[in-house]
């Protein structure tokens, strides 16, 4: 069957163990937030019989086929931002704009800036959705034993997979006029010397050649995508573990409901959830507040931790004791890289997402190896390509809460270019343009930041992978249940210990949430 035919297929295609559980019948439980962990748990709850309330701050967005209902990168608007007055990323970032319940909050923290999903669907909405598989070495260097890289391998990893629904890049769609730059970028790693591995990436690619064809809206294969899939390529949570979730019978969803504190109800084992129901202005209508016998914590690394400091430190949830909660926050190790002026033609409004990456294991300043991909860019600058370089970085920052904003404020101590994922990706990009331009006699201008010799900017003072902050085994327990409650889990990334290993988080966030879902599940008996 043809992808499209499978998602179509709505919960036929979903994978999961059980069913239902008598256990589970007639109890409630509150996700907080929608992203993949969210959708995995509002999924595997509903499933078992349980009455799911998914809180999400972010608005509802539905497809039309007109392809309006997303902006772009080229012509960015409110609908990129949450309540900002310029677009989070682009070139065109000083670009005045009406402040909304956009998809992309940007938080400034102390030393970097961390980008955060908003709305039905969470950061499935906005990543490229490059769904690689962490490597054993790096995944055990990285990992304690009780995280088996041979069960996530065996079940997990494929289980998301199979749920999400991800597949490499055709080749018919590879060798299009469009994918010049991804062609290109195979040309590039063989001159250094380098494998390509192909990148799993959840998105359908049938709507891709759709898009080609000129059946559908233009988006992915014009270099668009990170604000919203206008397409309808992307097989965000929304079209799967949340359309199950709601077909079940026993889950709702709330948008544009965010949450303000948790709290837990004296002398029972129950919750309440506090929110505030607002437009896609911020004008608020009102103030609901929800009761759940359990909470599971899904508002993403920032969120979710956010959300319990806050409610610690007024007082709501006196059980919450543990130093580990905001510990361990990290950048994934990514460092973000331009490559200008370049000599092979590229293209411009490249076709994406993407198609494969490679390792570099003789890098002299990273923890273990590294990963380079690439990623398609719009008709921004001619001969330019856009990269992710990961590193296996040991620095950890730490999510503070701020009484001034009543909110969680990332703390990242390190001087720029001075992390061990900023002197390894400069390591990593500097011999790989000497190996394909430099060596050629090629000049490159690169980017007002720094290093103009080797067309390098961005660094890693802005991340779109923010993980860490509820860390297994320190702040939670290995099933993702927070330390002091016996009803209080996080599945998200603020699990994962401040790197996915040398991969884009989201399909280990899924895969993660799934083996949490499962081990919750059996406790019922």
């Amino acid at each position: 069957m043809k992808r499209r035919t499978l998602l179509q297929a709505g919960a036929a295609v979903a994978v999961a163990p059980a069913l239902s559980l008598p256990a589970a019948q007639g109890r409630t439980a509150i996700v907080i937030g929608s992203g993949f962990g969210g959708a995995v748990a509002a999924w595997r709850l509903a499933q078992a019989g349980m009455t799911v309330t998914v809180i999400e701050r972010g608005r509802r967005w539905d497809l039309n086929s007109t392809g309006t209902t997303f902006c772009t990168i080229s012509n960015p608007d409110w609908r990129c931002a949450w309540f900002a007055d310029n677009p989070p990323l682009g070139l065109d970032v000083s670009k005045t704009i009406t402040r909304g319940a956009g998809l992309i909050q940007k938080h400034v923290g102390d030393g970097i800036q961390v980008m955060c999903g908003s709305g039905v669907g969470g950061g499935s909405l906005v990543i490229g959705m490059f769904m690689p598989q962490p490597r054993r070495a790096d995944w055990e260097s990285a990992y304690p034993a009780q995280l088996s890289y041979t069960e996530f391998e065996n079940t997990y990893w494929p289980r998301a997979r199979q749920n999400i629904g991800t597949a490499t890049i055709p080749a018919d769609i590879q060798n299009h006029a469009a994918y010049v730059g991804a062609r290109t970028w195979l040309q590039y790693i063989s001159e250094f010397g380098k494998t390509p591995v192909p990148v799993p990436f959840g998105v359908n690619w049938d709507v891709i050649r759709d898009e080609l064809a000129g059946r559908v809206p233009a988006c992915h294969t014009i270099g668009e995508g990170p604000f919203g899939s206008n397409s309808g390529a992307k097989n965000s949570v929304d079209k799967t573990y949340l359309k199950w979730a709601v077909a079940t019978g026993n889950a709702r969803i709330l948008p544009l409901h965010e949450v303000t504190e948790i709290r837990e109800v004296s002398g029972t084992s129950t919750f309440e959830v506090a929110c505030k129901q607002i437009d896609d202005t911020g004008s608020v209508l009102s103030n609901p507040v929800f009761a759940a016998d359990y909470v599971f914590l899904a508002a993403g690394s920032l969120g979710s931790t956010s959300l319990l400091l806050k409610s610690r430190a007024q007082g709501r949830l006196p059980r919450l004791t543990s130093t580990e909660v905001g510990k361990g926050w990290g950048n994934n190790g990514d460092f973000l890289v331009a490559r200008l002026n370049l000599r092979r033609t590229v293209g411009t409004a490249q076709g994406g997402p993407g198609n494969v990456r490679f390792y570099d294991d003789s890098n002299p300043y990273a923890k273990a190896a590294m990963a380079w991909e690439a990623a398609p860019v719009p008709s921004w600058l001619p001969g330019t390509s856009a990269h992710l370089i990961t590193s296996l970085a040991s620095e950890r920052g730490e999510i503070r809460y701020d009484a001034a904003t009543g909110t969680g404020k990332v703390y990242w101590p390190y001087a720029e270019m001075e992390t061990s994922s900023d002197k390894a990706g400069r390591d990593l990009a500097t011999r790989l343009w000497w190996a394909t331009e430099g060596s050629k006699g090629s000049l490159l201008t690169g980017l007002p930041s720094y290093d103009r010799g080797t067309g390098m900017g961005l660094g890693s003072r802005n991340t779109y992978h923010p993980l860490g902050g509820l860390v297994m085994g320190k702040a939670t327990d290995f099933s993702g249940k927070v330390a002091g409650y016996q009803n209080l889990f996080c599945v998200d990334g603020a699990l994962l210990p401040g790197t996915a290993c040398l991969a884009n988080p989201a399909i280990t966030i899924t895969a993660n949430a799934e083996r949490c879902l499962d081990l919750f599940l059996a406790s019922l008996g």
